[in-house]
């Protein structure tokens, strides 16, 4: 935990662009509540249970992470990318996720209540039990969605 803690701290005081693969490191259960990580890119790392609530993750590449359980409630997502990811019950409750793409994604359970997905790329996405309750705007047309309340 010292290590991700120690690039955190090194990737804030440096600035997010300037971190590349190190921010955030590699490794579950880690809190980047309320981080400016935009820019960052995380693609293939594993993230489960992290916790990004509040976390501004502009443009970040999350594609093949694994973000199981990850909390990005209330954070900033825009054009972020999760393609090919495959997660259990990620929440995006009250995320901004515009232009945010989940292309190709495999999402059990996953909550976007009262987030803005304008714009998002859902396409060859499968989703299971999604819940867009108080979400706008939502088009899941180019995924295919089993139960919940994405329709």
């Amino acid at each position: 935990m010292k290590t991700m803690t120690l690039s955190l701290t090194l990737c804030l005081g440096l600035g997010a662009l300037a971190c590349g693969t190190e921010c955030p490191v590699d490794g579950a259960n880690g809190d980047y509540s309320g981080a400016d990580l935009t820019g960052c890119a995380v693609a293939g790392l594993n993230h489960a249970n992290g916790n990004f609530s509040g976390a501004d993750l502009t443009g970040v590449d999350f594609s093949n992470a694994d973000l199981s359980n990850a909390n990005f409630s209330n954070a900033t997502l825009v054009g972020t990318s999760f393609a090919s990811l495959d997660a259990q019950n990620p929440n995006f409750s009250g995320a901004d996720l515009t232009n945010a793409s989940f292309a190709s994604a495999d999402l059990f359970n996953p909550n976007f209540s009262g987030a803005t997905m304008t714009g998002v790329n859902f396409s060859s996405a499968d989703m299971t039990n999604p819940d867009c309750t108080g979400a706008t705007g939502v088009d899941t047309s180019a995924a295919t969605v089993i139960g919940g309340s994405c329709d």
